[in-house]
């Protein structure tokens, strides 16, 4: 029965995780048809706009408000909102003026920078395929800079701001994305607002001078942040995290199409083998992830059994326990067991160790 009844969760799991996805992809159609807004102006909007939802709410629920936190977490939220607001920025200037393709490449990038961050500030280890991965993302890398005549800026921006917050999410993990991102904004809130004022006193601010239709517009940015933060928090309890991991590639791959089919940007012979050179590397990374997962669970299930059958009754359940836990802490790094007693001296439990996603 409970089998049956998980079902129906997992698929709506999944669907949710899908149109989360998919609405991050197609974000670029949205500034696009607001590329008269200055991209400053239109972070301050998105801030604005996001914190004025999530908001309202974490108003209506209470078992969000007691995960709010002290001045600590606020504090906490100041690094991940300064790398918040550039990938937005930076987001926005790439859909605005003609890069949707550098905005693919970056979050294309984004899962092998971070697999990089992992391994030099979180002592995970590199495996051979994980080292051919990097190695073949770095090539297509070598072969974009070669393609564009330089640096693809949008591309790499996108790329270190995203993966470096995904890095400080891991080392200060959160129980909630609504509630993170809620700080967040917080913390943007009042240079928003300044720059509200900046623009009003020189009368420069498009929200009072594009007319109703594009106030309704830029008025839609909290909206359109909120609903897919709120599908993708619904859907990772509900979800394999090996499969999710796989499904994050539906969104550059959307912008991918997005920026050939709609935008009409040029994709040269040189670019697709540069892309081709990182949807390799991307293919090893995944397999590498996906082949990790159940060799884990056959070793903490064989060190359970080895245990209850080596010592009877409780002494054998003892045993199976402390083999599963001797795994479980192998696994946390220096930096996680920082976070850990940082949490426990606040008095919550210990948050759920899951980097989390910040939209594009």
């Amino acid at each position: 029965m409970n089998s049956d009844n998980q079902k129906p969760k997992e698929s709506a799991g999944y669907a949710a995780l899908l149109v989360a996805l998919c609405w991050w992809g197609l974000m670029p159609l949205y500034y696009w048809h607001l590329k008269e807004v200055s991209a400053a102006e239109m972070l301050a909007h998105r801030v604005f706009w996001s914190f004025a939802v999530l908001s309202a709410v974490i108003a209506f629920k209470p078992g969000l408000r007691k995960q709010i936190g002290d001045w600590r977490s606020f504090a906490i939220a100041l690094l991940p909102a300064i790398l918040l607001s550039a990938n937005w920025v930076v987001y926005i200037l790439a859909s605005v003026t003609g890069n949707a393709l550098q905005a693919s490449l970056g979050y294309f990038l984004n899962p092998l920078l971070s697999a990089a961050l992992g391994i030099v500030f979180l002592n995970e280890r590199l495996n051979g395929l994980k080292a051919a991965a990097l190695a073949l993302g770095l090539a297509g890398t070598f072969v974009q800079c070669y393609a564009h005549g330089g640096v693809p800026v949008f591309a790499v921006l996108l790329t270190v701001t995203f993966s470096l917050l995904g890095l400080a999410r891991k080392v200060w993990p959160t129980r909630n994305a609504i509630v993170s991102t809620w700080r967040e904004t917080v913390v943007m809130m009042p240079f928003a607002l300044g720059y509200f004022g900046f623009l009003a006193s020189n009368h420069t601010l498009a929200f009072t001078s594009f007319g109703v239709d594009a106030a309704v517009l830029m008025m839609l940015a909290g909206p359109l942040t909120v609903v897919p933060l709120a599908l993708y928090a619904y859907a990772m309890p509900l979800v394999s995290l090996t499969e999710s991991a796989v499904m994050q590639y539906v969104t550059p791959t959307v912008t991918f199409i997005l920026a050939l089919t709609v935008f009409h940007e040029r994709l040269t012979g040189v670019d697709l083998a540069g892309y081709g050179l990182i949807w390799c590397g991307l293919a090893l990374a995944t397999y590498a992830s996906i082949r990790r997962r159940p060799l884990t669970l056959a070793v903490a299930t064989s060190g359970a059994g080895q245990g209850t059958q080596s010592v009877q009754g409780v002494q054998g359940a003892q045993v199976a326990r402390q083999n599963v836990s001797l795994l479980s802490s192998h696994k946390k790094t220096p930096a996680s067991a920082g976070v850990n007693r940082f949490w426990h001296s606040e008095g919550r439990p210990e948050p759920e160790r899951r980097c989390e996603k910040s939209d594009a």
